[in-house]
């Protein structure tokens, strides 16, 4: 059983899914906008967010990137946008979204996809035999799923750590992004490698931000990316 949050202003879609959530056994909470998301939150971290693009009072981009730059536990977070265009799920991407759903949609299958996201946040990605990654200067936890450099930890969302997982345990492999996509994601389809990129960007950010001297991520120009640590990092 999970904890999720429903973000949604419109009553008859945000109890519809709260339903089917709660018949899957997850435990389940209604936010109608922005504030009152981030309040819910604040005082009962959710495992996931079912978070509606747009929202009153604040964004659901705004949410997620609010949430993304505080601190303590960092949910997992499936957006829902009402837009057909490629723009939106971007911009949800790069506000720190695990996954991105187009309105209308069936509910079981948001229901599957919220399973398969909470399966993938639960557990690291392919683990190595140890229970710590060190490696390009940087201490990765597979327990505690944290992220160690010298100066302080780079605070990564779920997603973002199974993928900084899945390179450091490949070093100087070249992962296509597809491949990317299912073992990180759990799903192929070509029109999501957008999805692996702006995952990569945010890595990069916070590697750079935590104190990594450099950038251990190499991109292959229209294949995907190798992990290349430096022995003197």
């Amino acid at each position: 059983m999970a904890s999720i949050l429903v973000v949604e202003d419109e009553g008859p879609i945000a109890t519809l899914v709260a339903d089917h959530l709660q018949r899957a056994g997850h435990r389940v909470a209604i936010a109608r906008d922005g504030d009152e998301a981030l309040e819910r939150h604040a005082a009962d971290p959710a495992d996931l967010l079912v978070l509606d693009v747009m929202l009153p009072r604040r964004s659901g981009l705004e949410v997620c990137g609010a949430i993304r730059r505080g601190g303590g536990a960092q949910p997992v977070v499936l957006m829902l946008t009402a837009r057909s265009g490629e723009e939106d799920a971007v911009a949800g991407f790069e506000a720190g979204a695990d996954d991105y759903v187009r309105k209308p949609f069936g509910v079981a299958e948001l229901v599957r996809r919220v399973g398969a996201l909470l399966a993938l946040a639960g557990r690291p990605r392919a683990p190595a035999p140890a229970s710590t990654i060190e490696i390009a200067g940087m201490r990765i936890d597979l327990v505690s799923r944290s992220v160690r450099v010298r100066s302080g930890e780079a605070r990564l969302t779920p997603k973002e750590f199974d993928l900084l997982v899945h390179l450091a345990q490949h070093p100087g492999h070249v992962l296509e992004r597809e491949d990317l996509l299912v073992e990180v994601w759990g799903y192929r389809h070509a029109g999501y490698a957008r999805t692996v990129d702006s995952h990569v960007t945010r890595v990069r950010k916070k590697l750079a931000a935590a104190g990594l001297a450099y950038d251990p991520i190499t991109t292959v120009h229209g294949v995907g990316y190798r992990f290349e640590p430096r022995e003197d990092a």
